[in-house]
């Protein structure tokens, strides 16, 4: 039986017209259309909608543009749009832009050892195009007319002269509606947007002098000024929490002979802040973002000792060498590069990281670390930089950001005070705190003071790159009475605003899988009811919101506190902007002075 099996041929033969297998066309080796063709460089090139996206945003960079916007519905399934500002494309060759490799970019084989734009093989329209409902309007900046080309499945629909600015704006429709078998693949919407956000968050900070804007769904995600800092990216992309435990990364090794120069820049972490994955080391090769498995390694290998095991710091490095040092025609998506010496660059990525490292006076053991609750997959460790308070369901009352605003050191304060030094005595009604001062005692509503506080910490968030936010270990769905639905979708852009990441489940249903900070640990499920019975009192408008927020993440009536959390309350609200009410108005604190306690008891 198995010498049988052996005996038949390892690949069927093709049936002949006469289902014999041997007809005129048996074996016979043919020219495939080309439409198939064009779908199969269209897989080999664009295996998801990110990486349409990347294709065209990389086209944008190329063509000069200072602002590029990135529009998504239905996680890029349903419609992906990618417009510019950039130098455009003639009206006379935009049918030819869409042929394969047709390309600005590469006139001969050797414009290959020296490559300095992002797209040089001119397959990301054609590719694009074979799989998908395109549309591009385009206009060069010397032409006083723009066009409009609609191509449907690599074939021109339709072409027009029309108004429009000088630049490039291209719409795909329907990805991947001929090629089932790709559609399949796909992961959830959720994944396919997360796809798409990074890849426009790593060329925003690849380039930080364009401006890049993310809008998914309707709503912005992302949003960089173009302002040519990469701290400001990289702030924004991070979170500014985050980035404060980051440190900037400036290094060179000299040109010698037989070795090239070689350049490395951008931020990494300190030993407080790490990860439970690498997926927050992002590299960059000369402005084009790569995947190098040998390169991270040489930059967590730069923390040996400093970081526990199974912990991962935050990098974005910007490495440069001479284009002919690096071949970048290795991978169809152009995401891996090949350098003429791997281990030189391995060598000066490690050195650069591992002296500025050294060079930091906040290095700390692994086992001084701690995790911040509620991050689970995507956990970020940071060091303890004092004793912190935890409620005893495991709630943070204050997030570190809230201890660092007051410190110990009363010379160098981070606000002045508006309040005397206050001794804690206790707490009365598990609602009052009472304490004692210079000039008297003082009766403290906690709920009221921790709404203040927290207020103003949001308005820093808000001033300084946004709400500190997380994606939650588990997603959370809420089922809502009908009006607070109906409340939460007319406001779905200040929860937005918030850091909130709130999708619709249902009828009255919605999953959260991201909220701020503020609110790591809480049940969101409670937080967002609290919100919209704030909002549906108040105006509809971010200050409400943030408000809302601080009033749903505030310690609660009824709650026993330690002394120790009470006292960090009140040292918090000693410097904090307008002590005396909460935002909504409400009294926080009732000072009796030593003349009122005396006259109460008629001791004068």
């Amino acid at each position: 039986m198995l010498r049988e099996m052996l005996a038949e041929p390892l690949v069927a033969e093709r049936t002949g017209e006469d289902g014999t297998g041997e007809g005129p066309n048996a074996f016979a080796i043919e020219l495939l259309p080309d439409e198939v063709i064009g779908r199969i460089a269209a897989g080999e090139a664009i295996e998801r909608p990110a990486s349409a996206a990347k294709e065209l945003i990389e086209n944008a960079i190329d063509a000069g543009a200072s602002s590029v916007h990135v529009e998504v519905e239905a996680g890029g399934r349903r419609i992906l749009r990618v417009t510019d500002n950039g130098i455009g494309i003639r009206a006379g060759e935009i049918e030819l832009a869409f042929k394969r490799h047709a390309t600005s970019k590469l006139r001969t084989a050797d414009d290959l050892r020296d490559i300095s734009t992002l797209g040089f093989r001119g397959e990301a329209l054609a590719s694009i195009a074979a799989v998908s409902r395109a549309t591009v309007v385009t206009r060069h900046r010397a032409d006083e007319m723009g066009v409009s080309l609609h191509v449907r499945g690599g074939v021109i629909e339709q072409r027009r002269l029309v108004g429009a600015p000088a630049g490039t704006a291209v719409a795909i429709e329907n990805l991947f509606f001929n090629t089932p078998a790709r559609l399949a693949f796909l992961k959830s919407e959720t994944t396919e947007k997360r796809h798409i956000h990074w890849v426009v968050l790593r060329y925003a900070m690849a380039y930080p002098n364009i401006a890049f804007a993310l809008k998914q769904d309707g709503r912005e995600r992302f949003r960089s000024s173009g302002g040519g800092e990469l701290a400001d990216v990289v702030a924004n992309a991070f979170g500014l929490k985050a980035f404060r435990c980051m440190m900037a990364i400036d290094a060179a090794e000299e040109r010698r002979p037989g070795r090239p120069a070689i350049g490395i820049t951008g931020y990494v972490s300190q030993p407080t802040l790490s990860r439970a994955s690498r997926d927050r080391i992002i590299l960059f090769v000369n402005g084009r973002a790569i995947q190098d498995s040998t390169l991270s390694h040489a930059i967590t290998q730069a923390y040996d000792g400093l970081l526990k095991a199974g912990a991962f710091p935050f990098a974005v490095l910007m490495i440069s060498v001479p284009p002919d040092f690096v071949d970048v025609n290795v991978h169809p998506t152009k995401a891996e590069v090949r350098f003429r010496d791997s281990q030189l660059v391995f060598v000066a990525a490690q050195r650069a990281v591992r002296e500025t490292l050294l060079k930091s006076t906040d290095s700390a053991p692994a086992a001084d670390l701690w995790t911040a609750t509620g991050f689970g997959e995507d956990s970020i460790a940071y060091q303890n930089p004092q004793p912190a308070w935890r409620r005893r369901n495991a709630e943070d009352l204050f997030d570190d950001e809230g201890i660092d605003a007051i410190p110990e050191a009363a010379e160098a304060p981070l606000r002045p005070r508006t309040l005397p030094v206050l001794r804690v005595v206790g707490q009365v009604g598990a609602a009052y705190i009472i304490a004692e001062g210079p000039s008297g005692l003082y009766l403290i509503d906690q709920n009221a003071a921790h709404e203040r506080v927290l207020y103003h910490q949001l308005i820093d968030e808000s001033a300084n790159g946004g709400i500190s936010s997380a994606t939650l270990s588990e997603s959370q769905a809420a089922l809502l009475a009908p009006a607070d639905a109906e409340l939460l979708s007319e406001v779905s852009d200040l929860f937005t605003q918030l850091n909130f990441e709130i999708e619709v489940f249902g009828p009255n249903s919605f999953v959260i899988r991201r909220a701020p900070q503020i609110v790591s640990g809480m049940l969101c499920t409670e937080v967002l009811p609290r919100m919209l019975a704030s909002l549906r009192r108040s105006e509809k408008s971010a200050i409400c919101a943030l408000e809302a927020l601080a009033a749903a993440a505030a310690v609660r009536s009824g709650q026993i506190l330690q002394q120790e959390e009470m006292g960090l309350l009140i040292a918090q609200l000693e410097r904090c902007p307008s002590p005396f009410a909460s935002p909504s108005g409400r009294k926080t604190l009732i000072h009796l002075s030593r003349e009122d306690l005396a006259d109460e008891f008629k001791r004068r």
